[in-house]
């Protein structure tokens, strides 16, 4: 037997973690509270242990000799993976308590980004009680958030007072310390920059633009896909201050990314940072487009290998032609999956990638990510195509028959985005 890995939690990007270890040779463990999981059923052991039983955890890992441990984009799971990791000298590449802070702290990241010129959106500085006196300059439309939460939990868009006092107190709410951020609402387009560390060097790997369809939550995206929109203005303006806030941050090893809008103004604008795996797991697909493995880099450094300056990929610096992204199936309606038909089909069109959690007999609320499907392809029309045999092939209904999950069908957006990028690095002509 080769090495042996446990993966704390089955959410999403695990699947294809433990789909890449056994490629590797490596023994996978998955354990959390789940009878049964996606990642669990393909794992070689499962173990039904709660990823927050620190003591009985750290028990069996001695006795099962584990080597690494490794979590996915959740950042509760990866707090509970620190501490087992530290506390049994196990190699952890988010090793640093201020890097791992300032991922989960919307304020410190806005304040090193500020110290190294970095833009963000102007704060309004408001007292708890939210007297007249705090709101009377507020020029609206706001964002309030908690700066302790990702994946918009506790985020309200308000255009008004009494919407912002009622957003506040929502933020209040789901807040663990409590601290929030009210700031001007940037109106764009969304952007993710993704980035691969190794001994404390820095190198953008892929950049992604956000796209949902137009009846959309402002906060839901159907697609994210590695674009070069605006590439050439970020590596300009943003990318070396970008990773200054990184280092600064105190990130030394395995992958790093930072939200970002493109305001109407012209300008980019950070969002926040993670030092974890993305939700959309778009990793999966941009190693098809790229050559670059980033559930392996992430493996081998669970498993004790020092990666070097020299292993790190080529830093991004011009237009991809060829196209990926990822698919994210977003639920209309709350509802209890009776029927998913043409998922079989789907897995066989030879350019996606699926994680698929929920099952037919589930219950889903409405705006949740039933699961992604990951694309590639030669170039944008490719992806796009595979995009609409997925929205043809795939039926998720509700015991009425009705369709579930958003369809993304705005296309056109997409072409438009993808050719700009290659006209901004001169790779066709404009038009």
């Amino acid at each position: 037997m080769g090495k042996k890995l446990l993966i704390l939690g089955s959410d999403f990007s695990t699947i294809h973690l433990v789909e890449e270890a056994k490629k590797m040779g490596v023994y996978v463990i998955v354990t959390d509270l789940m009878e049964t999981s996606p990642t669990k059923e393909i794992a070689d052991e499962a173990w039904n242990i709660s990823t927050t039983d620190i003591e009985i955890l750290i028990k069996k890992i001695k006795e099962e000799n584990i080597d690494g441990i490794l979590a996915g984009a959740s950042e509760f799971n990866i707090e509970n993976c620190r501490e087992i990791c530290k506390r049994l000298d196990l190699p952890l590449y988010c090793s640093s308590d201020n890097a791992w802070e300032v991922s989960r702290n919307k304020r410190k990241f806005k304040d090193l980004c500020l110290k190294h010129g970095v833009r963000v959106a102007e704060d309004y500085h408001l007292n708890d009680e939210l007297s007249e006196d705090s709101l009377k300059n507020i020029k609206y439309p706001v964002v309030v958030k908690p700066v302790d939460k990702s994946g918009n939990r506790g985020m309200s868009y308000c255009n008004n007072k009494e919407e912002l006092i009622e957003g506040y107190k929502k933020a209040r709410a789901i807040s663990d310390n409590e601290n929030i951020i009210v700031e001007r609402q940037l109106k764009g387009g969304e952007y993710t920059s993704y980035y691969v560390i190794a001994d404390g060097e820095i190198v953008l790997s892929y950049y992604t633009s956000m796209h949902h369809e137009p009846e959309m939550a402002e906060n839901l995206y159907s697609i994210e896909y590695i674009s070069s929109c605006h590439l050439k203005q970020y590596l300009e303006e943003v990318n070396e201050p970008l990773i200054k806030v990184f280092k600064d941050a105190g990130c030394k090893n395995g992958i790093a990314w930072s939200e970002l809008m493109y305001d109407n103004d012209g300008h980019f604008y950070a969002l926040e940072m993670g030092h974890r795996f993305a939700g959309p797991g778009i990793y999966a697909v941009h190693e098809k487009i790229s050559g670059f493995n980033t559930y392996k880099w992430m493996i081998e450094f669970a498993l004790g290998k020092e990666h070097k300056k020299s292993d790190l990929p080529k830093p991004l610096d011009s237009a991809y032609i060829k196209c990926a992204g990822a698919y994210d199936l977003f639920t209309t309606h709350e509802a209890v999956v009776d029927k998913m038909e043409g998922l079989d089909e789907v897995l066989k069109l030879n350019n996606v990638v699926i994680d698929m959690p929920k099952r037919q007999g589930d219950s889903v609320r409405k705006n949740v990510n039933m699961g992604i499907v990951k694309i590639y392809g030669k170039d944008c029309e490719e992806m796009c195509d595979t995009i609409k045999k997925v929205n043809e092939l795939l039926t998720i209904t509700d015991d009425s028959g009705e369709n579930i999950y958003i369809h993304y069908t705005d296309f056109e957006t997409l072409r438009k985005e993808y050719k700009e990028g290659l006209r901004q690095f001169a790779v066709i002509d404009k038009e």
